[in-house]
């Protein structure tokens, strides 16, 4: 059976799509359709057929326009029986013009709170996938957040010594696969200031890599970075505290590791990270700041007492332990895959 998997550019939208196709790609034709240059290549590795221009540039109006033939195109070429949208505004011709055509269409939906081109989507699909349960929506089913292959639990003393750390703690700046100006900044200032011990695991996203290079070159404190790194499990099992944006994937991470997390959800993108770092934050299961009022001092201040106030450390992972979040793999692939047979 022929299958088109269509994605926006983020790793976000990708990695769940990869997960799936993993899991089916065995007597079924996988088409992935992505964007992102940097990502496909994890795409291709995996000798997925890969579709999808990528521009260097966003224009809302041009895109559109191609978006619209593209699917069209790749719809009455490739002809694929099942198509399911993962989301963004790059997916969105696919699974409109699939319907339109009689063709079976899903979407997944990872958020808390369902996107602007999903919601539209949902009265023409025949199925919702959701990553966080959500009863009020009509045809959704939730099949929780899957987490990629390579992420497991490594003992915490075997990732301190593959990065080279010693006992002290660890703090892991995080600004999601194509990186965060505002959360970059704030790494650079925090190391800058803080009075205290610590080590840092920084991902910095490509744009601003070599100027973040030259920055940690220069100062004597023991740090981690690189510009995207793929196997995260190692980071994650080396840190004590997590500072980060608030995709899906990223709190499906968080809640697996266990982590005790600062959230810094993105001011744009139509508030689904906002809703989604509030609901750990109503659990009292991490703690988020907004970038609209940020305040350093503050800032500082609660890391240094997740780091070192251990019964509040303690709190912060018995009830992110308490979340009703799924985000097992086989739960994910049996959930979506009976409504593709």
């Amino acid at each position: 059976m022929r299958i088109l998997l269509a994605t926006d550019r983020s790793a976000g939208h990708i990695f769940p799509a990869l997960t799936l196709a993993k899991k089916i790609k065995e007597n079924n034709k996988i088409y992935f359709f992505a964007t992102s240059e940097f990502l496909k290549q994890y795409l291709s590795r995996d000798e997925f057929v890969v579709l999808g221009k990528s521009f260097k540039f966003r224009n809302l109006f041009i895109e559109i326009i191609f978006r619209f033939f593209e699917a069209i195109y790749i719809i009455l070429f490739k002809r694929p029986k099942k198509i399911i949208g993962f989301g963004g505004r790059d997916s969105f011709f696919f699974v409109l013009l699939g319907s339109l055509f009689c063709i079976d269409t899903f979407i997944y939906e990872p958020n808390v709170k369902i996107g602007r081109a999903n919601k539209v989507l949902s009265y023409f699909v025949k199925k919702i996938f959701l990553g966080f349960p959500n009863n009020s929506i009509k045809k959704a089913i939730t099949v929780g957040i899957p987490l990629r292959e390579n992420i497991k639990r490594i003992p915490k003393d075997e990732a301190k010594r593959i990065l080279g750390f010693s006992d002290l703690p660890v703090i892991f700046f995080f600004g999601g696969s194509q990186g965060s100006a505002f959360i970059n900044d704030l790494a650079l200032r925090f190391v800058s200031q803080v009075d205290y011990k610590c080590q840092i695991v920084h991902l910095t996203g490509k744009k601003e890599y070599f100027k973040i290079e030259e920055f940690y070159n220069k100062i004597d404190k023991k740090v981690f970075f690189k510009d995207f790194f793929y196997n995260m499990e190692i980071l994650y099992s080396a840190s004590d505290l997590v500072i980060s944006r608030s995709g899906a994937n990223t709190l499906a991470e968080i809640f697996y590791y266990n982590l005790p997390s600062i959230l810094i959800p993105h001011p744009l993108g139509f508030g689904h990270q906002k809703e989604n770092a509030f609901y750990f934050y109503k659990k009292k299961a991490g703690i988020v700041f907004l970038q609209d009022n940020f305040s350093f001092e503050e800032f500082k201040k609660v890391v240094e007492k997740i780091l070192f106030d251990k019964e509040f450390q303690e709190n912060l992972k018995k009830n992110l332990k308490d979340l009703d979040l799924t985000v097992d793999i086989k739960n994910f692939y049996n959930n979506i895959y009976k409504f593709l047979c």
